[in-house]
């Protein structure tokens, strides 16, 4: 009988450290981001930009990366895909401010 008792504290105690887990890992993410926009230039996304035309106005700004690696680099770190760029959204470009 006493093990049936315990096994409710297990469960919970279970729950407690996923909780834990994920808020540690959502302050790493936001801390890294923050990071980079203290490096990095960020742009206000207009209507009718795409990363295409970020990538064209800014590249020559960090002639190091190609056009593709430049997109590459903005998806990544602003956790984007192509087809779902907003308006009015801040991005970090790889162009050292």
């Amino acid at each position: 009988m006493n093990q049936r008792s315990a096994h409710p504290l297990k469960g919970f105690s279970f729950v407690v450290l996923f909780c834990i887990l994920i808020v540690a890992v959502f302050f790493t993410l936001t801390n890294s981001v923050i990071a980079d926009s203290n490096r990095y230039k960020t742009v206000m996304v207009k209507n009718g930009d795409s990363l295409w035309s970020i990538a064209d106005k800014y590249h020559k700004e960090n002639p190091m990366l190609t056009r593709e690696a430049f997109i590459s680099w903005v998806e990544r770190e602003n956790g984007i895909n192509r087809d779902h760029i907003r308006t009015h959204t801040r991005l970090i470009i790889p162009v050292h401010k």
